[in-house]
């Protein structure tokens, strides 16, 4: 079974299990009409995906203990690393996700390469206390057009530092007006 029907399966599995687990909407609510139950479905139903969305823009990931196992270091460092701006990665509820493709030979490292430094400067300084780690993961993950309408992710290695640190302040630009 491929990667994605793994996550299919278990996602439809665990859903089933936690809405066996929860009261039905009739033991609270009797005077909500069909319209109104069909938007709470819907936005259940968007909140449930939104996590998903957020680990598929991460791509090949490690964890936040994992890497800190993996190098000697606390936890509370890494994570501290990724608020900060010195490293890539997405807080969860229970974990933090960092992305592969920001290490050298995407092997988890203390350090990402000197690009991804580059870029999370641009972030961290331009944004100052607006920065937000998931702005990197979002911007990664999104066609840029200075990169000829490719994801940062997928260029890394391709394209001049120069020319992804350039995309990273269009960006940083836009979000600061």
């Amino acid at each position: 079974m491929d990667a994605e029907s793994v996550l299919a399966d278990e996602f439809a599995r665990s859903l089933a299990e936690r809405w066996k687990s929860t009261r039905h909407l009739e033991a609270h609510r009797t005077s909500l009409d069909d319209g109104a139950v069909r938007v709470i479905a819907e936005d259940a139903a968007a909140l449930a995906v939104s996590n998903l969305s957020w680990h598929i823009a991460l791509g090949d990931c490690v964890t936040a203990r994992s890497l800190s196992e993996q190098l000697g270091l606390p936890v509370s460092v890494v994570v501290q690393d990724v608020r900060s701006g010195k490293l890539v990665g997405l807080e969860g509820r229970y974990e933090t996700f960092l992305p592969l493709w920001q290490f050298p030979n995407h092997t988890p490292d203390k350090h990402p390469v000197e690009t991804v430094s580059r870029v999370l400067n641009v972030f961290a300084q331009g944004l100052g206390n607006a920065f937000a780690p998931d702005l990197v993961v979002l911007w990664s993950a999104t066609e840029q057009p200075e990169l000829e309408d490719q994801e940062p992710r997928a260029v890394l290695s391709k394209m001049s530092p120069d020319r992804l640190e350039w995309s990273a302040k269009c960006t940083v630009a836009g979000l600061a007006r």
